[in-house]
């Protein structure tokens, strides 16, 4: 199985798209009966109208594990509580917040205010700091979390690597046996890998990839 992080990682980020080499060998991998979990901060609506991801994922973890979707069964199960939308709809009074479906993104400097507002309504929160914004999710959901959620929805088990390049990848690193970074990834998670690759971003997870197909590791 592989669980593979996204923005920085498959690629550069921000709009950049899932390059055909790397879509190829992803569909190679699951040609020799690979499980490919996609887990993402992004949220399900946007991963949605990405063409670059459609028809290769056996399922997605997004909003770094607050929601599970299978794309070819459309199944979709979310870890949230009726406390957490009441805290959900409280947070988006605030300005500075970006909200998405079921987390909330808001700067680094405002996480005093958001920490008050759980206290407050008695919420149990996780909060993530990855690329100079922070996220706040409901407690029990990161990647790693998701990742577990996801084995047992698809009913697999066996031998897991994952792949990602930030902080809030070093969740699902903790779950899985091998794991993987590109070379621009952030010096902790490279310090935990156990395989650093010689590129960044995408060209690194290229050097990764062709690796497992030819199970050299």
């Amino acid at each position: 199985m592989l669980a593979t992080d996204l923005d920085g990682t498959l690629t550069k980020g921000g709009e950049d798209r899932v390059s055909p080499t790397i879509q190829k060998l992803l569909r190679k991998l699951k040609e020799k009966g690979w499980i490919l979990i996609l887990i993402t901060g992004r949220e399900k609506k946007y991963l949605e109208k990405r063409d670059d991801l459609k028809n290769i994922f056996d399922a997605w973890v997004v909003e770094n594990g607050v929601e599970i979707y299978l794309p070819n069964k459309n199944f979709s199960q979310v870890y949230t509580t009726p406390e957490w939308m009441k805290f959900y709809n409280e947070v988006l009074k605030f300005p500075f917040v970006e909200p998405k479906k079921w987390s909330i993104l808001f700067p680094p400097e405002k996480i005093g205010e958001i920490k008050a507002l759980t206290e407050k309504l008695n919420v149990q929160a996780v909060f993530k700091q990855n690329k100079g914004v922070v996220s706040v999710q409901p407690s029990g959901t990161d990647k790693g979390l998701g990742l577990i959620r996801t084995l047992k929805i698809l009913n697999v088990d066996g031998w897991i690597v994952a792949l990602g390049d930030s902080m809030v990848d070093l969740d699902m690193f903790r779950v899985a046996n091998f794991k993987a970074t590109v070379q621009d990834a952030e010096e902790t998670v490279k310090k935990m890998a156990d395989y650093v690759a010689e590129k960044p971003d995408g060209m690194g997870t290229i050097e990764i990839l062709k690796k497992l197909l030819k199970e050299e590791f």
